[in-house]
């Protein structure tokens, strides 16, 4: 059997990616601004992956991934931390995959013990030490976290359209066994095949569809020598993790491994792979450590719709244990309002002004941004230097950086992009608006709907 890591807990390595190829379900946001670098609370979301990772106390050193495209303002972001943790920004190719990635950091002699892999959208106060501790005592090759998801009314059954994006996950009955995994996209019908080995060993097998995976993975080291063999997986979510779990159930003659070679250089890569075929026959085991819906804080801000509910969780508070940017503590001048007309379940950057008769609810206003008189603003993230002018009424939108809507706009579920000038008296809904030049240089509201 394959013997329990020799890692020590102190010493897992853990990978972050910030390389942002989810960015699109972001569209506009991320046009401009790696995911990571996108504010929570007015805080960017890769500072909630450190904290938690720091509060663990497991972890010494944190790769975060990213691309040239990135690099500057991820650079920015992580110069801003103050804690314990060692940080390094690595850069991969464009449109690398996470598969591809730690591919890389293996090549380059990064990863030396067992490492957490983890998304650069998730936003969770989970305790990554109890997660370690399960990986350790079961000796696992993958822990995997897995959010129950809040119950649904028994009058409102989940149709097969509703199954976009849900994952059929098996557990056992102590739920700390991974037994099964496919995604719902892959099942005919929503029908899943289970194998019999799997049936014998697990008669108590139960299957969920309501377990969302917030993309945090334990891999144990040599899990790195299965990507070496199988160079064509690009994705450690929907390749790596659905291979391992099949394989807790299949000996080694089911296992496509390279074959022996004659020439004796090649001795030392044939050690390996039977090293990997070894521990693939009897001893892959994969865990999970399972939070109930009404548990931790567990989400990823991987759409606009979750962003916008990450944004409102933190800004209000109780809902996690992270804290919003703190206010500041500047003087205000004569005339803004910004102290006063803010709710307490908003978040409020530096050096921002607001007008007379103005309201901002449940909302994240970033520093640098000038609000008019009678704006009205509800459940919306103002990034960076946004100006709204008089009378401008908004609920459930975002404002990239240097957006300017004038005045008396009225904007509902909206997207606008960096630098877009909304005209007065436009009445937007439903749509992203985006960089678009006219005949006299203006960047004006091009409009795409949602």
């Amino acid at each position: 059997p394959l013997p329990r890591t020799a890692t020590a807990v102190g010493m897992l390595t853990a990978v972050v990616l910030a390389n942002g190829n989810d960015g699109d379900n972001l569209y506009p946001l991320t046009e401009d601004m790696p995911l990571a670098a996108l504010p929570v609370g007015n805080r960017p979301l890769l500072s909630y992956q450190l904290e938690m990772l720091q509060r663990a106390g497991s972890f010494g050193e944190v790769l975060v991934v990213t691309n040239d495209r990135h690099l500057s303002r991820l650079e920015a972001v992580v110069s801003e931390y103050r804690g314990p943790l060692r940080i390094e920004l690595v850069v991969v190719e464009e449109g690398a995959g996470s598969a591809d990635a730690l591919r890389t950091l293996r090549g380059r002699g990064r990863l030396a013990g067992d490492f957490a892999l983890i998304s650069g959208d998730t936003i969770s106060d989970v305790p990554f030490q109890k997660i370690a501790a399960m990986h350790q005592l079961h000796g696992a090759s993958v822990t995997v976290l897995l959010k129950q998801q809040p119950p649904r009314p028994a009058a409102d059954k989940k149709k097969a359209r509703d199954l976009d994006g849900t994952d059929f996950v098996g557990i056992d009955e102590s739920r700390q066994r991974l037994l099964y995994l496919e995604s719902a996209a892959d099942c005919d019908g929503g029908v899943i095949t289970v194998s019999e080995s799997m049936l014998r060993a697990h008669p108590h097998l139960e299957v969920h569809s309501d377990l969302a995976d917030p993309h945090v993975y334990l891999f144990a080291h040599w899990v790195l020598e299965v990507l070496d063999h199988k160079p064509h997986f690009s994705s450690a979510k929907f390749e790596l993790l659905p291979y391992l779990v099949r394989k807790q159930f299949l000996d080694q003659a089911n296992l496509p491994l390279p074959q022996a070679e004659a020439q004796p250089q090649q001795a030392t890569a044939m050690s390996s792979a039977a090293a990997t075929a070894a521990r693939l026959a009897g001893a892959v085991r994969c865990c999970c450590y399972v939070v109930p819906h009404d548990g931790h804080y567990c989400m990823r801000a991987c759409s606009i719709a979750a962003y916008m509910q990450a944004n409102l969780d933190i800004c209000k508070g109780g809902a996690a244990t992270f804290d919003k940017a703190a206010e500041p503590t500047e003087p205000l001048r004569e005339g803004n309002f910004a102290a006063s007309n803010i709710d307490q379940q908003s978040a409020r950057g530096g050096s921002v002004e607001l007008g007379p008769r103005s309201q901002v609810k449940k909302s994240a206003v970033g520093p640098h941004c000038r609000l008019g008189a009678g704006v009205r603003l509800t459940n919306c993230v103002l990034m960076e230097g946004v100006v709204v002018h008089d009378k401008v009424h908004m609920s459930n939108c975002i404002l990239c950086r240097g957006a300017e809507v004038h005045e008396g706009a009225t904007l509902k579920d909206v997207q606008v992009g960096s630098n877009v000038s909304v005209e007065a008296g436009a009445n937007v809904k439903s749509e992203a608006l985006t960089a678009e030049v006219d005949a006299e240089g203006s960047v004006v509201g091009s409009a795409e709907e949602d």
